[in-house]
């Protein structure tokens, strides 16, 4: 998946939902110029353990992607199947 970029915008707040797969998604407010996985995963207190796997809508994701208005971020760990 190709690296994202904003809008020329700074300072603009991003809306973006985060959760790990089967439990509660929560939405959270980040403000910046480029928020990013790792800035959302931050603000929903979510530590990486080894085996996680970071989607973002959808797609798989690594914590430097970049983060739009809207996106929906979901953790999955090593599950079978799972990809």
């Amino acid at each position: 998946m190709a690296r994202r970029t904003r809008s020329e915008e700074s300072n603009t707040e991003t809306l973006v939902k985060v959760g790990r797969s089967g439990g509660r998604v929560e939405e959270y407010s980040l403000t910046g110029d480029e928020p990013t996985v790792a800035d959302a995963l931050a603000a929903a207190g979510i530590r990486l353990t080894k085996g996680d796997r970071i989607r973002l809508g959808g797609q798989s994701a690594d914590e430097d992607e970049i983060v739009e208005n809207g996106d929906i971020i979901t953790i999955g760990g090593k599950v079978s199947g799972w990809i």
